[in-house]
């Protein structure tokens, strides 16, 4: 049974989660002081993490100790790019709207849950036009730490009066997925190939919005006839 789908936002609604890996490695890159030439690796392992992790980790890879002024000057910059509106319509996920628009129709509840501050969801969500699909929008600044503690898919899911067990969360990076597990709930990834990162710890992954369409579909239809 599916009672509630749970969206991340960055790397499955729109891909910013690669635009975001390519900014920050050119960032990186800028400021490093590393003797050793960074790697694929390296800069994929960026991907899911936000505020005092993320710069812990970029501290790491350049051999610099940033401080978090600097760190929120630079990627205030990185944000105002990412989520300009002329960013997000070339790469909005349009096919989603064919699950959310199915999911309506099942009378099953949708929500986001992104690690982005709120302000920078919502200006995506209305970019896109599909604001009005969701019954729950949740912004990981509002809980001390970010994915992959679990507590923002714990607070969307007690927000939609929903049991983990009857919630699918989609999610793309390690950190997202490992949070969405910890509060109980089967994860679908979004197959990402470009960037080095590991899906392994979803239930499946799935290339692109119509598989997950797909499996969506037949999971409720099985449920029906059971």
């Amino acid at each position: 049974m599916i009672s509630a789908i749970v969206f991340d936002m960055d790397g499955v609604i729109v891909d910013t989660e690669y635009l975001d890996y390519q900014l920050q490695s050119e960032y990186i890159l800028s400021i490093s002081k590393n003797s050793t030439p960074l790697t694929k690796e390296d800069f994929s392992s960026l991907v899911g993490r936000s505020g005092f992790d993320l710069q812990k980790r970029i501290n790491q890879l350049a051999c610099t100790n940033l401080s978090s002024e600097d760190f929120e000057v630079a990627f205030q910059q990185i944000e105002r790019h990412k989520y300009h509106p002329e960013t997000v319509v070339p790469i909005f996920r349009k096919d989603m709207v064919a699950i959310l628009e199915w999911a309506k129709s099942q009378d099953i509840k949708l929500a986001v849950a992104s690690s982005s501050p709120l302000d920078a969801i919502l200006t995506v969500l209305d970019v896109c036009q599909i604001r009005h699909y969701f019954d729950r929008v949740t912004s990981g600044e509002s809980f001390k730490e970010s994915k992959p503690n679990p507590e923002i898919y714990l607070h969307t899911l007690q927000s939609l009066s929903v049991e983990a067990n009857e919630a699918i969360a989609i999610e793309d990076s390690p950190s997202g997925i490992a949070a969405a597990k910890a509060a109980g709930m089967r994860v679908l990834a979004y197959k990402e190939e470009r960037m080095l990162i590991d899906q392994s710890g979803a239930d499946h992954i799935l290339d692109g919005m119509s598989e997950i369409y797909s499996w969506l579909k037949k999971e409720v239809n099985k449920a029906g006839i059971n």
